[in-house]
């Protein structure tokens, strides 16, 4: 009978913690982008989200590599809260940044076509 291995409460701190640093500091990249994009400032807003991007990346990376992988190889990881904080603030975050590049990706695009008449709805 194979013992399954577990994930210490140290190791899964130490993995957290990455996830939270780095969504943390990719998600004040996104509302600096945000502050940019409302200051008039959309290309420097647009380069802010794709330096929040790297920071996301990171942050999945971690989640993915050291959580998830550990898992489908049969390890076993024990539920803490800090789990639960670690994925929520990267799900947060990345929701955030994708929201805020549909919004300057749009506006940029509109830039370009304010010599057309849009039909207007009542939807709106």
């Amino acid at each position: 009978m194979e013992s399954t291995k577990c994930m210490s409460e140290e190791e899964l701190e130490l993995v957290c913690m990455e996830v939270i640093s780095n969504a943390g500091e990719g998600r004040a990249h996104v509302y600096t982008a945000l502050d940019l994009y409302l200051g008039g400032e959309r290309e420097k807003a647009k380069k802010e989200l794709e330096t929040a991007d790297g920071y996301l990346q990171a942050a999945h990376d971690a989640q993915f590599t050291k959580l998830m992988a550990y898992q489908l190889e049969g390890g076993e990881i024990k539920f803490q809260l800090i789990i639960l904080h670690a994925m929520d603030l990267l799900m947060v975050a990345s929701a955030e940044r994708d929201m805020l590049k549909h919004v300057v990706m749009a506006s940029i695009k509109a830039v370009s076509y304010t010599h057309l008449t849009l039909p207007t709805s009542d939807l709106v």
